[in-house]
């Protein structure tokens, strides 16, 4: 793998970002389940047929995809995800193969009939040249599905924990411009219209895809603020933050989540897009 094209991404994936989405990965699936299936749908994965999942982290949507008879290799930068993936894939008897790989810059084998990612494509320094390298690695004919979010203000569970924190803090750090890599890089579809297009993908579409984002899985409302304190934008200000900040933080999280939880359950509004191409 090249060390040096996403080397912050993965040192974050593997010392930090893997480990937290590993520790948490029930969480994780139960609130991703409803953008996953829509994913899956849009995809329409067939018996036989090669499926690449891209950042496929620790192995949801690549059990689902061979789930249905294809035939699943999934890649990630991060060595704790890849070890979990494995791990699951073996507990139910799935043949799936996981690398570690930089799908920005890595041989990616193939060619597949499809390529597939549940939020792991808007993390590459350079998109242009990872969704070439996707290209690639497709077929003539062969298909592109994967899901984004949308802009922030239509997710407002990434921004209550920021939001929280800022007001905490006396000089907070501006926020990342549009576009830096990141779980929002694809929020603007002009963009991601402008980076398949450069990347040689046709038939671009991104259809909007709404559900309910549930935070903390069955962990009520401590496990929703612990989930809200450990989102990408929470973290890069907490690393920036005063010792207290945390605690701060999590007394106001806990009263305004404690408001909204319904049987214990905290829940927000969530948006994506489905976005499709063909090779």
């Amino acid at each position: 793998m090249d060390q040096h094209a996403n080397a912050e991404q993965a040192r974050y994936w593997t010392n930090d970002g893997g480990p937290s989405w590993v520790r948490d990965e029930a969480a994780f699936d139960l609130m991703l389940e409803p953008f996953e299936n829509a994913l899956l749908k849009a995809l329409d994965p067939q018996p036989g047929e090669r499926v690449l999942d891209v950042g496929c982290g620790f192995g949801s949507t690549a059990l689902s995809a061979s789930s249905r008879g294809a035939d699943v290799h999934g890649v990630d930068i991060s060595p704790p995800m890849i070890d979990r993936a494995r791990a699951r894939s073996k507990a139910a008897g799935a043949a799936i193969t996981f690398a570690v790989t930089d799908a920005q810059v890595d041989a990616l084998g193939g060619p597949y009939d499809a390529v597939t990612s549940r939020f792991g494509v808007m993390f590459f320094a350079d998109p242009v040249r990872a969704f070439r390298n996707l290209a690639a690695a497709t077929r003539l004919g062969g298909r592109l599905a994967f899901v984004c979010w949308q802009p922030i203000n239509r997710n407002p569970w990434m921004s209550a924990a920021p939001a929280v924190l800022r007001s905490l803090m006396d000089n907070p750090p501006p926020a990342p411009p549009a576009g830096t890599a990141g779980p929002l890089a694809f929020g603007d579809t002009t963009y991601v219209e402008r980076v398949l297009t450069d990347a040689g993908w046709s038939s671009r579409a991104a259809l909007a895809f709404d559900a309910s984002a549930r935070l903390g899985g069955n962990d009520g409302v401590a496990g929703a603020v612990s989930h809200a304190l450990g989102t990408t934008a929470a973290k890069a200000l907490l690393a920036v933050g005063d010792a207290t900040l945390r605690d701060r933080a999590a007394a106001v999280l806990t009263e305004q989540f404690d408001a909204r939880a319904v049987g214990g359950v905290v829940s927000f509004p969530a948006a994506a897009w489905i976005v499709t191409a063909r090779r």
